[in-house]
């Protein structure tokens, strides 16, 4: 994909007819003349069973009966695809909690198939969260979950994991088996203060080193030296950005709202995504 001029290509989607730009009733087509060519995607949403609140006359009506009689269209689910002009990299957003790339792949296999047996693989883009940062960046700690599994053995490893993985070695030895554990623990807001949240950091400095060296879980949110919110995932993770969209009031939720929100943080992550693929 690095060498693919998408910005041609997506114009050529452009200029195709209605018809051809659906596939298995997942709608397709580009949005160009912004920093990045974006490709949108409208997956049909069933209304089935759904109904309609209607404040104006006071009553409750079956949502199909008022805006869907005599077949004038269908509701969507609506995403949309930037494409990088380098490392081959996708940004991805969407109207809806879904995750899937399966519609962004039909897409390339149907339009721009490689041919022969090759067709085109879709991967989240992976980091990881540094410990430095977590012991650098953040002040007070709030929150946590970790993942990890006991070692009985007589090994450097067995000695890891502090106060907690001690606890949990102990019980393991009970039983007479190592343990997958799953933590999740968090101060209440009634009960959290500046101190609480620096001992609490210290209290799972060590866990966080021996969740993070098995590779499982461990994410931590909390306060930075600025006092503002920090959220890490000190493991192997998918990139994802998570940011509200600010509309007014007066404003109506739109598509476009989305589009320009996705063009925004592509290029406020352009670099640092520029910089993960280069490590690759």
């Amino acid at each position: 994909m690095e060498d693919v001029d998408w910005e041609s290509r997506l114009a050529d989607l452009d200029s195709m007819k209605w018809q051809e730009k659906a596939i298995d009733g997942i709608r397709y087509d580009a949005i160009l003349g912004k920093e990045y060519p974006i490709l949108s995607v409208s997956e049909q949403f069933d209304p089935t069973f759904m109904q309609y609140i209607d404040r104006e006359n006071e009553r409750v009506t079956d949502y199909m009966d008022n805006y869907l009689a005599g077949e004038r269209g269908d509701l969507a689910k609506s995403s949309a695809f930037a494409f990088f002009p380098e490392y081959a990299l996708i940004g991805r957003i969407s109207g809806s909690a879904g995750k899937s790339s399966e519609p962004l792949k039909k897409a390339l296999d149907h339009y721009w198939s490689p041919g022969g047996e090759f067709e085109w693989d879709v991967q989240p883009v992976v980091t990881v969260d540094s410990i430095e940062r977590f012991e650098r960046e953040l002040k007070e700690l709030s929150s946590f979950t970790a993942g990890f599994t006991t070692r009985r053995y007589l090994d450097s490893t067995a000695q890891e994991g502090g106060k907690t993985g001690e606890f949990y070695r102990e019980m393991a030895d009970a039983i007479g088996t190592d343990l997958d554990v799953e933590i999740k623990a968090s101060i209440p807001k009634d009960g959290f203060f500046p101190s609480a949240g620096r001992k609490l950091k210290g209290t799972v400095s060590d866990l966080v080193a021996f969740a993070v060296k098995q590779n499982k879980q461990m994410q931590v949110s909390g306060t930075d030296l600025a006092g503002k919110l920090l959220e890490l995932n000190l493991v192997s993770h998918p990139v994802v950005e998570q940011e509200d969209i600010i509309i007014g009031e007066n404003e109506p939720r739109q598509f476009t709202n989305l589009i320009d929100h996705l063009v925004k943080v592509c290029t406020e992550k352009q670099t640092y995504l520029y910089e993960i693929s280069r490590g690759a």
